[in-house]
This record gives structure tokens, C-alpha cells and sequence, in this order.
């Protein structure tokens, strides 16, 4: 290596760079080659062609160093080792015994090597077997119940699970955890379901918390706080499971919870928590459309029972009217204590139709007090007393919650004002309508024993314009209504069970009728026609009292024909054909009336022991104007006729009307056309101007 005399460096510089460069273990230079090749490398003696004097250079230790490569057997590089000789040559003469030196310093260094691995390796052996040991100790003592789960199966577990779940053997609790557990879980979710998810999650996670519910041997059930968290063992993943027992802490949260939101002595729902689920039925409603109904109940002359047979009697009333109150109610529907003696019930899901809503918190509000006023039993005493009851009906969030309590509250005071024992709504036409309905109701309940229902005829005409026989149809003759037509009393009736008795009395005026008629020659061929309700038809003892009325005022085959409607074959049709055939033994015939508007099937009707088809008004009115009605007669007129049955035509008010259907063949016409229902009087004296008329 040469220097120049114009480089800028002072040789002494320039030497130090060179010897830096010499030890360098990449590249050309010596230590470099030395790694490369394996092999001894020299570094020659340095001549400068400078006037700057280096006496010291040629005496540089890192001038003179010796390169070379200490390599084992298996050929892996350990370093390069520098010598420092004095004498440059020194390579040349000694290159063998330097590379033995190498090789040699090599082979210690591997087995120093080896050495300090096998050490290390003992080492952590030796700390794992401590680990190993330490973790089943940990595992084994732990005051917490411990599992390990492999492959969804409890695999392990320590005593403090075993003590826990009430076992002997570990055995017996060696399984999947769900089999350990109730079918579900609180939540609802199906425990064997609920632990594979949360099993599958800890080994994506790492660690996993949640609350279980689990059972004991003895079949009590245990809340624990569970643990799952991912581990490796022996190369698999395993899920280790800690257990801590929080039953006492949830029975505490399940105290407070019912200590904050639930009466005490009566275990119902407390202002609190009514005021929570109004809010939730207002929502629901919002988005449903369906009316809800708040009921504000007080027990009337509470204040006395307490006063005189002490305050314990009055807490086992109130424990009584609650249970009551339950009985009265939907599982959806929640019934509350406001306090003292009143109680609050929210009727969830009625009709979306204000008038169906008003008819469904009516009827629940009814049975309470029916219920209510059944006698209980106080120690060994008899108690019997009743309640007044005001409703407040809602649909959405239109008022606050705390209002609609004021409505329902204010609608009780109304029926205590009333004399107590009572029903009241709110919503002041809303009242107005229950008030007539139930004054009506009133009314018609002592119609029959007042002598007040009276019986009109109508008559039904053959083609050739002869009474074949009436219609009996009832009038109510109502001192303060004056006369009440059928559709406006008979709905009530039939719905409050009033059809029973009235219609009795209206089976039993036509018996009294045809027995009357029998001695007059006017009138000893009419029929009459009388309308049964379902109800009727499906009481017991029906046949009896139809027989017992043929017997009792001698009534021959064929003289009372009962008129039943379509809509009473829609429940129980084999009752009702059982019925209808024990009837038609007695010599009672059958007609179906308002046909083709209810629940129309020939197949009932081929079945059904029918003497008549009536077709209905409704189609005979626009007869000559709408081709489907015309039609429709026609059809009806057929089936008739196929099946060997009387038709006959409701509504006739016209001669063309008549005259189409006559042109049909249709077996008779009752309507305007012939007479309007007559009072008994007025259709004999209708009967005698025909006679006199055909004579």
C-alpha cells in the first residue's frame, strides 16, 4: 500500500486507517479474506513514499496482527482471531501450526458452547418441573373451584369444585358443563347452547367473563362468577376454568330488586315498577295501534275492617284480593298495589277498535268485581265485600304516565259516587255510551217478568198468494223506549245471556199462539216460524224445554218450525246436528235463515235435517238491478229445489220482485209487498181480509 506526498493527511493518520481497514471481517482486506477462505492472512509491511518520518509504523501492533478463522467441524464460523507477531514472516513459516491452532481453538469454543446450552437446558427443565409443580399445587389448593375443560369436557378439576357442587367422587363431574347445569339458563338461553358459544369464544379471545347458574347434587341451584381463560398444554390449547360463588351476592341483588320494585307483604308490583312497565306498554302501543287499559281499584269500607277486627285481618285481605287479581288477569297483564287498599292493573293487547276496547276493559273490569265480592275467609270468619273500579283507556304516548293514573284514579271516585260496587270510564262519552248500555241492560232484564216483550207476525206468502204461515218476531215494549226493535236489544242479550230466558218466553208465546189458532178454521193451517240463538240450541236441556212446550199446549207435526242462522254451525256442528235431528223427532221442522250471508257450505247443508232455505233480503233487493244478486237467487232457488227443500224469499216489497222470483220458482215471499209484522190482532184481522178477498 502506497501513500502520495499531496494526500492532505499526515502519514500517521493515514496508518491508523489502514490498520482499521486491515481488521475489518468483510471484504478484501485480511480479516476478511481470512473468514472467507478460512485460511491464515499476512499483512505486509507498510512503505511510504512520504518525507513525513514513521519510525513507529513498521512496530504498530495492528500493523503486524496475523488474521485468521477459528471454524468447527460442521464448518460454522466462531470469529477471527488477530496475532500479533513481530516478525512479518511469521505466517509464512508457522501457517500450519496456526491453522491447527485454529482449529483446535475452535473445537473448545464448541464444546464451551454445548457446555452452556446443556446447562440452560437443565436449567429450564429444572424451572418447569418447579412450574409444573407450583401450578398443581396452585390448582390443587386453590380456595376457588378450578376445572380444566379439553375439548368441551370438564377434564379436571380440584376439591373446592367437588365440595362446591355437594359430590363425593371426582368423577361424577368429570362432563360438559351444561350437563351440570339446568336445562336454561336465566336469560332464557338453553344451557348446553349458551356454554358451547362462550367455550368457543374463550379459545378466540383469551379470557372470557360471565355469570352461570349450575346445580348441586342436592338439586338447589348455585350463581357463579366463571373465569375462562386460554391455555397451552403439551402443545394443544386447553381452557382453564376458576369458579366464584356469588349465590349469597345475587339473592342480596334479588332482595334489593324486590325490596325496590315489589310490595312487601302482597309480593305484587309496586307504584315503581308499574310506573316503568306503563311506560313500556305506552311504547308498545305506539307501535302496535292496539288500546291499553289502566284499571284504578279500591276496596270499598276497607277502613272498616280494619277498625273493627284489627289491621292483621285487613293484610290477609289484601293478600286474598291479589291473588284474585292474578286469577282475573293475562299472564301479560301486570296487577300492582298502589298503596293502602287500592291496586292498579294494566290490561295490555285489546282491540285497536275503540269500541272493542271499551267492551274487552269492561268485561275484565266486571269480573273483578264479580270475583271480588265472593266471600273470603279471615280467621275462621267470613268476609264479603266489593270494589269500585275506574278505567283509563290509551293508545300511544299522547299523555304522561303519572296522568293516566289521575284518569283512572278519578274514573273510581266516579263509580264510588255512584254508590260503589261499580265500573266507570274515564272518557266522558265513553261513560255516557256504558251508562246506556247498562241502564238498557237494567231495563231488559225485568222485560220478560214486566210483561213488556210482545210477539208480531209476519205472514209467508205461496205463489198463489195464500198464508202458508208467520214469522214470529219479538218487540220490546218498553215503558220509557217506547216499542224497541230486535236490533237494537237482541246484541245485548245475546251478549249478557238474556237470550235464554227471552227467548223462552218467545217459544213458549208461539206454542201459546198455535195452541189458540188450532180452533179456528182461519187459522188451524199456519205454521210458526220462531228464531233460535246458538245459545239455545247448545243448552242441554234445549230438547226438553221444546218438548215439554209441545206436550203442554198439544202442538201437532210441523206446526213450530225453529229458524237457525250460519253462523251457529261454525261451533260444534255434531252437537248441533244432534240436536237439530232429536228436535225434528218431536215433529219440530227447520229452516236456515239469512242464507248465503254467514258461514255458507253444502256440505253442512246436505247434512243438516233442513226443511227450508230463506233467501236472505240483502240479495233480493237489488234483484232486478245488480246481475249478481240476480243470480244469486237463482242459485239459491236451484240448490233448493235439487235438494227437496222449501225456498223462501225475505224482503219482497215489490210485485216485480215477486214476479222474478216466482218466474224461478221459488216456494214463497215474506216482506212489505204482503204485510209489515203484525201484533196478533192486527194479523187475524189481515188473515180475515185475504179470506174474504180469495172469496
Amino acid at each position: 500500500m502506497t501513500a502520495t506526498n499531496d494526500t492532505p493527511l499526515d502519514a500517521q493518520q493515514l496508518l491508523r486507517l489502514l490498520c482499521r481497514a486491515a481488521l475489518l471481517p468483510d471484504g478484501d482486506f485480511p480479516a476478511g479474506l481470512a473468514r472467507e477462505l478460512a485460511a491464515l492472512q499476512g499483512v505486509a509491511e507498510a512503505r511510504f513514499t512520504t518525507d513525513l518520518p514513521v519510525p513507529d509504523a513498521a512496530q504498530d501492533a495492528r500493523w503486524l496482527c496475523l488474521p485468521l478463522v477459528a471454524r468447527s467441524g460442521d464448518g460454522r464460523d466462531h470469529g477471527v482471531l488477530c496475532l500479533r507477531a513481530l516478525d512479518p514472516a511469521l505466517w509464512l513459516t508457522h501457517a500450519e501450526a496456526l491453522g491447527y491452532f485454529a482449529t483446535a481453538l475452535a473445537h473448545l469454543l464448541e464444546e464451551r458452547r454445548l457446555r452452556a446450552f446443556t446447562q440452560q437446558v437443565q436449567a429450564r427443565s429444572l424451572a418447569l418441573q418447579h412450574s409444573e409443580k407450583w401450578f398443581r399445587e396452585l390448582f390443587d389448593n386453590s380456595p376457588d373451584p378450578c376445572w380444566l375443560i379439553e375439548n368441551g369436557i370438564f377434564t379436571h378439576c380440584n376439591c373446592a369444585a367437588i365440595h362446591m357442587l355437594g359430590y363425593t367422587r371426582r368423577e361424577d363431574i368429570l362432563q360438559h358443563p351444561s350437563r351440570l347445569s339446568p336445562e336454561r339458563q336465566p336469560d332464557g338461553r338453553l344451557s348446553f347452547e349458551k356454554a358451547q358459544e362462550l367455550m368457543q369464544r374463550a379459545l378466540q379471545e383469551g379470557v372470557v367473563r360471565f355469570e352461570w347458574e349450575h346445580c348441586r347434587a342436592n338439586g338447589s341451584f348455585l350463581s357463579v362468577e366463571v373465569t375462562l381463560a386460554r391455555l397451552e398444554l403439551q402443545g394443544h390449547a386447553v381452557l382453564y376454568c376458576v369458579w366464584r360463588d356469588i349465590t349469597d351476592r345475587k339473592q342480596a341483588q334479588e332482595e334489593a330488586y324486590q325490596l325496590a320494585y315489589f310490595d312487601p307483604l302482597t309480593g305484587l308490583p309496586n307504584r315503581r315498577l308499574l310506573l316503568d312497565r306503563l311506560q313500556q306498554g305506552m311504547a308498545a302501543s305506539s307501535r302496535s295501534g292496539k288500546h291499553r287499559a289502566v284499571l284504578y281499584l279500591d276496596l270499598d269500607h276497607f277502613k272498616n275492617l280494619n277498625d273493627t277486627r284489627g289491621h292483621e285481618m285487613g293484610d290477609r285481605l289484601l293478600v286474598e284480593v291479589a291473588g284474585r287479581l292474578r286469577a282475573c288477569v293475562r299472564e301479560g297483564d301486570t296487577v300492582a298495589r298502589q298503596g293502602g287498599d287500592e291496586f292498579v292493573l294494566l290490561i295490555q293487547q285489546l282491540g285497536e277498535n275503540l269500541e272493542t276496547a271499551v267492551s274487552q276493559a269492561g268485561a275484565v273490569a266486571e269480573k273483578i268485581v264479580t270475583c271480588l265480592a265472593q266471600p273470603c275467609n279471615l280467621g275462621g270468619a267470613a268476609y264479603q265485600g266489593t270494589t269500585s273500579v275506574g278505567i283509563a283507556l290509551f293508545v300511544g304516548q299522547t299523555v304522561p304516565a303519572d296522568e293516566l293514573l289521575q284518569r283512572a284514579d278519578q274514573a273510581m271516585y266516579q263509580a264510588k259516587a255512584a254508590g260503589r260496587n261499580a265500573v266507570r270510564f274515564f272518557e266522558p262519552a265513553i261513560q255516557e255510551r256504558i251508562n246506556a248500555r247498562a241502564a238498557m241492560e237494567s231495563e231488559l232484564r225485568h222485560a220478560v217478568e214486566r210483561n213488556e216483550l210482545v210477539l208480531h207476525y209476519q205472514p209467508q206468502v205461496d205463489p198463489q198468494g195464500r198464508c202458508t204461515g208467520v214469522e214470529a218476531l219479538v218487540r220490546w215494549n218498553s215503558p220509557l223506549r217506547g216499542l224497541v226493535s230486535p236490533l237494537d236489544f237482541i246484541g245485548l242479550a245475546e251478549e249478557t245471556g238474556l237470550i235464554l230466558p227471552i227467548g223462552h218466553w218467545v217459544l213458549a208465546q208461539a206454542c201459546r199462539t198455535l195452541q189458540a189458532w188450532q180452533a179456528d178454521p182461519l187459522t188451524a193451517h199456519l205454521g210458526i216460524a220462531v228464531n233460535v240463538s246458538a245459545r239455545q240450541l247448545r243448552e242441554g236441556d234445549f230438547v226438553q224445554q221444546v218438548r215439554a212446550l209441545l206436550y203442554s199446549y198439544a202442538i201437532g207435526p210441523g206446526r213450530l218450525k225453529l229458524e237457525i242462522t250460519e253462523s251457529m254451525l261454525v261451533h260444534d256442528i255434531e252437537q248441533t246436528i244432534a240436536t237439530m235431528r232429536a228436535l225434528r223427532d218431536l215433529g219440530v221442522s227447520f229452516a236456515l235463515d239469512d242464507f248465503g250471508t254467514g258461514y255458507s257450505s253444502l256440505y253442512y247443508v246436505k247434512r243438516l235435517p233442513l226443511d227450508q232455505i230463506k233467501i236472505d233480503q240483502s240479495f233480493v233487493r237489488d234483484i232486478l238491478v245488480d246481475p249478481n244478486d240476480a243470480a244469486i237467487c237463482r242459485a239459491v232457488v236451484a240448490l233448493g229445489r235439487s235438494l227437496g227443500l222449501v225456498t223462501m224469499a225475505e224482503g219482497v216489497e215489490t210485485p216485480e220482485q215477486w214476479a222474478f222470483l216466482a218466474d224461478e220458482r221459488c216456494d214463497g215471499a215474506q216482506g212489505y209487498l204482503y204485510a209489515r209484522p203484525l201484533p196478533v190482532g192486527e194479523l187475524l184481522a189481515w188473515l180475515r181480509q185475504r179470506s174474504a178477498v180469495a172469496v
